[in-house]
C-alpha cells in the first residue's frame, strides 16, 4: 500500500513539474529533436534575443474574432499553423515569453490551443526568457528560425470548450472561477469592452495572477493546492468553469487546474464576459456596498 501511495504522490509531482518545466529541465531537452521550444512575444522582442531554435509565433493568429469577443480558430486551421511551426504529433511543446505585459496570458492560451486540439505534451517554462537568461549559462540567440513543416494531426476534444447556453445551464450546479480582478469581480470596476459590470450569478473570484511571484515564476505546489482544492474545495473529478473578460485570463487558471493539478474536467468559456457581460439575458451578480453598512 505504501509504495502505491508513493507512486500516486510522485505520478502527481512529475505530472506538476511537466506543465510548468524549469530552466534545467528545458537545457537538458533542448537539442532533442522532438522538442518544439515557441516564443509568443513580437518580432522585436525576439529578435534582441531569445532561446536558441526558438520559433516566433503569434497567439493572436490562433483566434478568430466573433462580433465582440475572439474564440479560437478551427481544428483544420489550428493544424497548419502548428505544422507550419514544425510541430509533430510527438513533440514536446515548451512556451516562453520575455515579461512583457499578457506574455504569460499568452502562454497559457497558445498551450490550451494545442492541448484542445490534442497536442499531449506541452509545457510552459517556469519565470520564462527573464528566468533563462539568468539560470541558463547557454547563450541566447538573435537569429530567427524557420523549421520544416511538422505532421501535427489535430484531435479536437470537445469536452473543454464550453459556450454561452452550457454556462447558463451549469449555474448552480457546476463550480466557476472568475479569472479577473477582484475589484472587476464585485463590480467596483468594470471589465473593458464588457456593458454589464460584477460576475456570473454564483461565481468564485480567483485572479489569475495571484498564482505567480513577483519573478513570474509559479507559485510552490502547497500555495497553489492551497488556493484551488482547499480554498476552493475542489477535487480530482469536479467539473470546474473558468472564465474571464475574453478568455486569455481564463486560459491561465484553466491551466493550473488542467494540467499542473490534473483536474481534467476543467472546462474553459472562450467568450466569457465579452459575450456574457454585453447581453440582457445572462445572470449576473455584484458586490453589495450595503453588506458593509448594516
Amino acid at each position: 500500500m505504501k509504495i502505491i501511495l508513493l507512486s500516486v504522490v510522485l505520478g502527481t509531482a512529475l505530472f506538476g513539474n511537466d506543465a510548468f518545466i524549469s530552466v534545467d529541465t528545458l537545457k537538458n531537452e533542448m537539442n532533442n529533436k522532438d522538442t518544439i521550444i515557441l516564443d509568443i512575444s513580437d518580432s522585436q522582442t525576439y529578435m534582441h534575443g531569445h532561446i536558441k531554435n526558438a520559433v516566433l509565433t503569434d497567439m493572436e493568429t490562433f483566434r478568430d474574432k466573433v462580433g465582440s469577443y475572439a474564440i479560437m480558430k478551427k481544428p483544420f486551421e489550428v493544424q497548419k499553423m502548428a505544422r507550419n511551426l514544425g510541430i509533430n504529433d510527438n513533440s514536446h511543446i515548451v512556451i516562453y515569453g520575455h515579461g512583457n505585459p499578457k506574455d504569460l496570458l499568452k502562454e497559457s492560451y497558445m498551450a490550451l490551443t494545442l492541448i484542445v486540439n490534442g497536442a499531449k505534451d506541452v509545457s510552459i517554462l517556469n519565470g520564462g526568457y527573464l528566468a533563462w537568461t539568468f539560470e541558463s549559462n547557454i547563450l541566447s540567440s538573435t537569429s530567427s528560425s524557420s523549421p520544416k513543416d511538422g505532421n501535427f494531426t489535430s484531435i479536437y476534444n470537445p469536452n473543454i470548450l464550453v459556450d454561452l447556453n452550457y454556462v447558463k445551464s451549469s449555474i448552480g450546479k457546476v463550480p466557476m472561477v472568475d479569472a479577473r480582478s477582484t475589484e472587476i469581480y464585485y463590480g467596483t470596476s468594470a471589465s473593458k469592452d464588457v456593458k454589464r459590470i460584477g460576475h456570473i450569478k454564483g461565481a468564485m473570484s480567483s485572479f489569475w495572477k495571484d498564482k505567480f511571484l513577483t519573478d513570474e515564476t509559479l507559485r510552490n505546489d502547497n500555495e497553489i493546492k492551497d488556493i484551488f482544492l482547499k480554498g476552493y474545495n475542489l477535487k480530482e473529478n469536479d467539473e470546474v468553469i473558468s472564465y474571464c473578460t475574453g478568455g486569455m485570463e481564463a486560459s491561465m487558471n484553466w491551466y493550473i487546474l488542467y494540467s499542473y493539478l490534473g483536474l481534467k474536467n476543467t472546462k474553459l468559456y472562450d467568450a466569457s464576459m465579452r459575450e456574457w457581460g454585453n447581453r440582457e439575458d445572462t445572470p449576473m451578480e455584484r458586490f453589495k456596498w450595503e453588506m458593509f453598512s448594516k
